[in-house]
């Protein structure tokens, strides 16, 4: 295992984690990586298009002799260039990121047909949210779908196709464990449009609006979630059959409630050329770390996604909730699933760029598998009124 990034010391950090999770399993013996640290800090090389930049990244993976790339470095938000997965294309190794980036997902969508000259397998907008939480939607349409071709052949007739009306939710306590990133990644969310689908047409609408009070169920309870700009949502559209959703959104809550109106403050009340700037959001949330870190230990990390998937006819449907105590661990678990699958799956996933509800049926069986695992709750309940 090879981890790249700017500093030693945060690799460190990570490596020390990293083992004591493994030691402390419930396995007897468990396996315990070599982990080994490659320095990367070439985002300033990038920006400046430095022309031996490319070369020297892809001379410095393929010295490395990885068998696949995991892309983790957010956050991904105003970030253009898709040149990871261009180093993964040019030495022919899988690849998969956790982007939360729609423009950046469509712009490594763009590279699929040289992907696929190349004949390897990519996968952007992968982990747990987005990533596996599109799986659950594609397979709670599956559900409903499989359940309108049932009645069809019950009645031996035809059974016109329902639309679906989708609404996404997803809880975090605190930071979940991830620390600083995922902060200015919301930050940064909070001066993007969040993209809703509105009967089958795109619709960018404020963020931090339209609050709805959702069930968690169990510890978590009803929770107010707010519109928050989600990947899951553009390339759900993309993926699923023209038709398929009649409307979709996506919305987030966290935990203490302070914090939640601490966001509604700063977008009311910062100018969006500030909350949209990159660096700074990123120094302002290491400088809050400290509080942030220590609330944490009174909040949890506990994560929980809830899809809820309606017919048109409001007659069916069909409800995915998942919960773990950890965000950071069901991240990881999530990313290495899609990671596994990949490496495991070559005769069975096409080369290509793929979004996660592109996957095969079988795939996306397999890694929803992997991530029930961990999960503290797992519920999949469809109903009929």
């Amino acid at each position: 295992l090879i981890l790249g990034g700017r500093s030693l010391s945060s690799f460190k950090e990570s490596k020390s984690r990293i083992l004591s999770q493994l030691k402390s399993s419930s396995d007897e013996k468990p396996f315990l990586p070599k982990i080994s640290f490659l320095q990367l800090n070439f985002e300033e090389e990038e920006d400046n298009n430095n022309n031996n930049f490319f070369t020297n990244l892809v001379q410095l993976v393929k010295s490395c002799g990885a068998d696949a790339m995991v892309h983790t470095a957010g956050p991904f938000q105003t970030r253009t260039k898709p040149t990871l997965l261009e180093v993964c294309i040019e030495l022919g190794i899988p690849y998969v990121d956790v982007c939360d980036e729609p423009s950046l997902c469509a712009t490594h969508k763009e590279l699929s047909l040289l992907a696929s000259e190349r004949g390897i397998v990519a996968v952007t907008a992968a982990g747990i949210w987005p990533g596996a939480s599109a799986l659950m939607t594609a397979q709670a349409i599956e559900a409903l779908q499989q359940k309108q071709q049932q009645e069809e052949t019950k009645k031996s007739d035809k059974v016109e196709e329902d639309s679906f009306d989708i609404t996404m939710s997803f809880f975090t306590a605190g930071t979940g464990n991830a620390g600083a990133t995922i902060v200015s990644a919301t930050f940064l969310l909070l001066c993007q449009p969040a993209l809703t689908i509105f009967n089958g047409m795109k619709v960018d609408k404020d963020p931090w609006s339209e609050a709805l009070d959702i069930d968690f169920r169990g510890k978590e309870g009803i929770k107010t979630v707010r519109l928050l700009d989600n990947p899951d949502v553009f390339t759900l559209n993309e993926s699923l059959p023209k038709g398929t959703i009649k409307s979709l959104s996506s919305r987030f809550a966290t935990s203490p409630s302070i914090w939640n109106q601490l966001f509604g403050f700063m977008k009311q009340t910062i100018p969006p050329s500030i909350l949209g700037n990159t660096g700074l959001m990123q120094n302002l949330s290491l400088f809050s770390l400290p509080i942030i870190r220590f609330v944490d230990q009174f909040v949890g990390a506990t994560n929980s996604m809830r899809v809820d998937v309606t017919s048109d006819n409001k007659k069916d449907k069909c409800t995915f909730l998942v919960t773990h105590d950890d965000l950071e661990q069901c991240v990881g678990l999530a990313t290495a699933a899609f990671v596994l699958e990949l490496l495991d799956s070559q005769e069975i996933i096409s080369p290509g760029v793929y979004y996660p509800a592109e996957l095969p049926s079988s795939s996306r069986n397999r890694i929803l598998q992997q991530v029930k695992k961990d999960a503290i709750v797992w519920n999949f309940d469809t109903t009929t009124t």
